[in-house]
């Protein structure tokens, strides 16, 4: 069973690594870079806490519990990471492809470590995604409508910030760093670390206010 898995997996990977073109390089390339990541993060950031802006007169307001917020950010970042490493990579030790295997093209970027399950680049970007996603999603969106701004906006960004950790999936089997399996299962490890910084912020969200209303 495994070893059937594993050449599935080895098979999407030469797919994924031998379709390329020129505008994909730079585009997945730029996919995995810190300055995009940062971009992507800060950008998405204010417009989920950003609740009006007007530019004359100036003014701008954010949501009272802003810092909750990064926070939630910033601790699913650790989490995702330093679990991806401890958790996964030190003690499965699965060779990258660009170790393990033979013609894999690899773009502006060396193979880095040794071992590759899980990515830690898909369980950061779904830590992220999914936390955002319960805290901003449809239903906590229209329960706050009135403190919150718009829904749609919301929404937008939570599909958007969706489809780069996709895309940031893609890139990794794509520039040689990691199988698809590695990505599939760091996401899913992601995933359960932003519904724990959620659990957790959310927790803390709920005793902050019942103090604000005493």
């Amino acid at each position: 069973m495994l070893e059937a898995l594993n050449s599935l997996d080895t098979q999407i990977f030469y797919w994924i690594n031998g379709h390329h073109n020129a505008v994909l390089d730079w585009t997945m390339w730029s996919l995995s870079q810190h300055w995009c990541w940062a971009a992507v993060i800060v950008i998405a950031f204010f417009a989920l806490t950003i609740r009006t802006f007007r530019i004359s007169p100036f003014s701008i307001q954010i949501e009272r519990h802003w810092w909750i917020a990064l926070a939630g950010i910033a601790l699913c970042f650790l989490l995702a990471d330093q679990g991806s490493v401890h958790l996964f990579k030190d003690t499965i030790c699965r060779l990258r492809p660009c170790h393990a295997l033979d013609n894999v093209r690899m773009f502006q970027t060396h193979c880095g470590g040794q071992y590759g399950f899980v990515s830690s680049h898909a369980a950061n970007a779904f830590a992220i995604v999914t936390f955002i996603w319960l805290r901003y999603g449809k239903k906590r969106a229209q329960a706050c409508r009135d403190e919150q701004g718009s829904v749609g906006v919301r929404n937008g960004v939570i599909v958007g910030l969706l489809m780069w950790a996709l895309a940031t999936c893609y890139s990794r089997p794509y520039l040689g760093k990691h199988y698809p399996g590695d990505m599939v299962c760091g996401a899913l490890f992601g995933m359960l670390a932003g519904w724990i910084v959620w659990l957790l912020m959310n927790w803390m969200e709920k005793k902050i206010a019942h103090r604000e209303t005493k």
